[in-house]
């Protein structure tokens, strides 16, 4: 049963893209679940001062925690905004922190699936394909198609009597779950892990070159209990 980190890009309570995750719970396919990490707003924000380059075990316990929630995990799911044409401070200082130590942090090798809400007609476009290259070019394998932007939040995404989310735009339903189903065919093939072994196989040679020291290899870290994200929390 693939385990599926959620990460919400918006710290703000009522966030239009935490309620989406809970939608997308339901959209999952069979065997699926989505973990809810509600975490991020705890994070120092990234300094190399307190990073403690090669020792893991020396970072903040926020840091650590999500860290070790992102190892275990099998993938990733991202609901993020769109601030000011790009990803949100929030989401940015997370996956900072994740990608380090360089060549050996726990956000890399990962099968990922990003989606936007955003509560404009036309926005979120941009902030999608930041959040992509981003995650893509740390060695994670992200669903690119299709491109799935929740737009008019505040009329589709809204909560029923029983305070349940519920998504009222059909077609963006659709996607979503096509989606899903893509990150579980990748996580289930290992598209991701294979992926990072073939561009890591000369990765000694690279870094010499480039004057990079390698980090340690950071050992799994335990699993950090989550409860299930089901529609009804």
């Amino acid at each position: 049963m693939p385990e599926i980190l959620a990460l919400s890009g918006s710290l703000r309570r009522e966030s239009y893209n935490t309620r989406l995750l809970r939608v997308l719970a339901e959209l999952a396919p069979p065997g699926m679940r989505l973990r809810p990490y509600p975490g991020l707003g705890e994070l120092p924000l990234f300094n190399e001062d307190i990073e403690q380059l090669g020792d893991p075990s020396a970072a903040p316990g926020p840091v650590r925690r999500l860290c070790a929630a992102i190892r275990a995990a099998d993938g990733l799911v991202i609901a993020t905004p769109e601030y000011n044409h790009s990803v949100p401070g929030v989401l940015k200082n997370a996956v900072d922190w994740a990608s380090r130590p360089h060549g050996a942090g726990a956000l890399t090798g990962k099968a990922v699936m990003v989606t936007v809400a955003t509560t404009g007609p036309r926005a979120g476009y941009r902030g999608l394909s930041d959040a992509v290259r981003l995650l893509t070019e740390l060695g994670n394998t992200v669903v690119t198609e299709p491109e799935v932007v929740v737009q008019q939040a505040r009329e589709v995404l809204v909560t029923s009597t029983d305070g349940r989310p519920r998504l009222l735009d059909p077609t963006a339903r659709e996607l979503l779950a096509i989606q899903l189903e893509a990150l579980g065919d990748l996580v289930t093939a290992g598209v991701a892990d294979t992926a990072l072994r073939a561009a890591h196989r000369h990765r000694g040679t690279v870094l010499g070159a480039l004057g990079i020291r390698e980090a340690a290899p950071t050992p799994p870290a335990p699993a950090v209990p989550q409860a299930p994200l089901t529609a009804d929390r």
